[in-house]
Parts: structure tokens; sequence; C-alpha cells
């Protein structure tokens, strides 16, 4: 099953970079001219919005989802995790309740965790067939000080231990000061380490050697050893922000939020409008390594995520790369027609049963931005995608 599909938390982000990429000295492509009117949008909303203050747990929210741009995606630690399995939308990788990995329950990680304001995770596997793939799995909690971090990571460690069976200790060589371990003989390796503010939890797991029942313990140190030195590293780069000012970080951005499409009511369980710069972006990506081109060349700097996700690209070449690049189809999509009136939309079809993956998908463009949505009905999709194009037509 896959950990990063099911429902963690809750989780929404902020954070700048730079636009780059994909020049503006060429006249954009001419689309179709679209009739908003003439749209079957059914109930969804049609018109942009504004996003107003957070209360503290959205602001906490908003914290971890803000450190989606300091937590390496799991091939920038080894090249062989480039599978992920975000682009569905119930995805929600930054937390303030215990995520489902730990295997604790909300109340037991609050006893364990005082000080603790937000955290994120990132998953990915070796192998398009998780059964025999390697996974490289990272958690990140940030807390109030150093102090509330090292006794989580004590206390944290000795009770996933237990949970998961995880009896014997391991040493790793170069961080001494981690608590990691393993269940005998088995091919998965947890560890804990406490750094500054932050507990990092990192979990590696062989498949492929557990189905053979044999072990590379040396291979997994290593593993865990790259995994929190690169993952420290980069959280160096972080700038938490102090306890009494998260409510006045802004939830949005250029309103890209308040262009996104509102999930419906039956749609609730999954997680709140998100934000994500363009490294953020790529955490939610089922396609990281040709994403991470794509954005580059599309000059991608924020990505929201609601009922879909809108990317913002540099210009309206960008997002029409966007949109090509994501309506590309393979052995397992065919191509279905356009919602009526909104000829430059693209959809497909995914032809396997997967409960997983969402059976629809459209993505459509205009002016600087990409929409693009999921649905498990061919007329919802459609509905989605064009209230979707009306909201960007309508925002300033």
């Amino acid at each position: 099953m896959r950990r990063a599909l099911r429902t963690l938390a809750v989780g929404l982000a902020a954070l700048s970079v730079g636009t780059a990429g994909c020049g503006s000295d060429s006249p954009p492509p001419t689309a179709p001219a679209v009739d908003i009117s003439q749209l079957d949008v059914g109930s969804y909303a049609t018109a942009p919005r504004e996003i107003g203050k957070p209360g503290l747990d959205r602001a906490r929210v908003s914290e971890g989802q803000r450190l989606a741009s300091f937590v390496p995606l799991p091939m920038d630690i080894d090249p062989r995790f480039t599978i992920q399995s975000g682009s569905d939308t119930s995805t929600t990788l930054a937390f303030i309740e215990s995520v489902y990995t730990l295997l604790l329950s909300a109340d037991d990680f609050r006893a364990r965790t005082p000080g603790f304001i937000a955290g994120f995770y990132s998953l990915g596997y070796s192998d398009k067939d998780i059964l025999i793939a390697t996974s490289l799995e990272n958690i990140v909690l940030l807390f109030s000080d150093q102090q509330a971090a090292e006794l989580a990571a004590t206390a944290l460690a000795e009770a996933v231990a237990a949970k998961n069976g995880s009896s014997e200790p391991v040493s790793l060589n170069k961080h001494h000061d981690a608590l990691a371990f393993r269940k005998p003989g088995t091919p998965e390796l947890i560890s804990f380490r406490a750094t500054g503010q932050y507990v990092i939890y990192t979990t590696i797991q062989d498949e492929a050697k557990k189905l053979l029942g044999t072990a590379d313990l040396p291979g997994m140190v290593d593993l865990a050893e790259k995994s929190i030195d690169t993952v420290g590293t980069r959280l160096r780069e972080f700038r938490p922000t102090p306890l009494d000012k998260l409510t006045d970080i802004p939830l949005d951005r250029d309103g890209m939020l308040g262009r996104s499409l509102p999930r419906p009511n039956e749609d609730g369980w999954r997680n709140p409008p998100g934000l994500y710069d363009r490294t953020g972006a790529l955490h939610m990506s089922d396609h990281p390594v040709s994403d991470k081109k794509l954005f580059e060349e599309a000059g991608v700097d924020w990505m929201a995520n609601y009922a879909g996700n809108v990317y913002r690209a540099a210009n309206p070449k960008g997002a029409q790369l966007i949109r090509e690049g994501h309506s590309t189809l393979s052995k397992l999509k065919r191509r279905i027609d356009s919602p009526k009136n909104l000829p430059d939309a693209r959809c497909d079809e995914f032809r396997a049963k997967d409960i997983f993956v969402p059976r629809f998908h459209c993505v459509a463009s205009y002016d600087r931005y990409t929409a693009e949505v999921w649905s498990d009905q061919l007329i919802d999709v459609h509905q989605r995608i064009s209230a979707q194009y009306a909201i960007l037509t309508k925002a300033k």
C-alpha cells in the first residue's frame, strides 16, 4: 500500500523562489476563444476568493508545508528513489498530528512530543512495483527548541521501535547520537536523530530482500547516514517562524490559493489547500525527474493545491508547456473528449484498476496558469476543469 497516499494529516504552505527559464520574447500561442457562460461547471464555484488570516493550527500546518522546500526529494538523496505517488490530491505531506507511519495515536504522539509545531513527510521508491522496491522515507518534525527535540527523539524512538517490533539496536557510525533499530534479521531500519530544533525520522525498507529472507545491514546503515546528512544540511537553510508570529504569516501569495478550485464537501476528508514553491511542488509529483526539468523550463514558481493543482509559469508559453507535459499519454492512458465548450483542455482516462489512481484527469492552461484536476467520474472531471478555468479567467 502506498503510504504517501494515506491521509496523514492537514497541510498548507508558503515560501518564495525566483522564476526561471522560458523567455518572454516569443508571442504566446493563440488558444481557442472560450465563452465562460457556456461551460458546464455543475455546482462548483467559478469565482476567485480572498484567503483570510489563519488560526493557530492552520498556521502550524502552513509552517509544516513551508518545510517542503527544505526537505530533499528522495531522488536528491539517492538517485534510485525516483518513484513517488503524490499527484492525487488526497496526499497530505505536512502534519500537526501523528502521521500514519509513526504507528502512534494522536494522543500518544502529543504526550511524547511537547513543543511540537509541525512536520513534513517524504517518501520515494526505487521501483514502480512497490512490492519489490526499496523505500526511503524521511519525516522532519519541527519543535519549539533544541531540548524539546532531543526529548521527543528519545520518546518517539522507544515507542515506535516497540510498536514496530524493532528490538535490535543499530549503530550509525557517522551519527552516534542517532537512535536506530531494526527487526532482527530483516531488511528494515528505522532511525531518529535530533538536530537543533528538528527530529529526523528515517525509515528504509527493502521489499525484494524481505521476500528472499535476506538483509544488507551495512547498505541500510550507509543509506541512513547519507539521508540524515542530506536532510540535515538542507534544514540549516530553513528559518522557523517564531510560534507567536505564526498567525501573522499570510496563507496566500499573489492570489494563488484564491485561484484554486475549492473542494466539494464530500471531499472534505482530503487535505486542505496548500501553497508550494517549485521545489515543494516536486514532492507532490508522480514524475519528479521529468517534472523537475519541466518546471525549470516553464519557469514555475508556485503551485496551489486544493480540488486540483494550479501552476504558475513564467508566461503563457510556459503554462502551455506544463499542459502538454502533464497530458502526455502512456500505455495505461487513453485520450478522451475535452469538456464541452473547452476544446483546449487535454483529458485522459486511466485504463487499469488502481484504487490509488483516479480514473479521469484533465489539464488546461490560461494565460500563465495551468490547472490540473482528477476524478473517478467523467462528468465531474469535466466540471472541475471547466470551473477551474472560469476562476482563472476572472482572477486579477
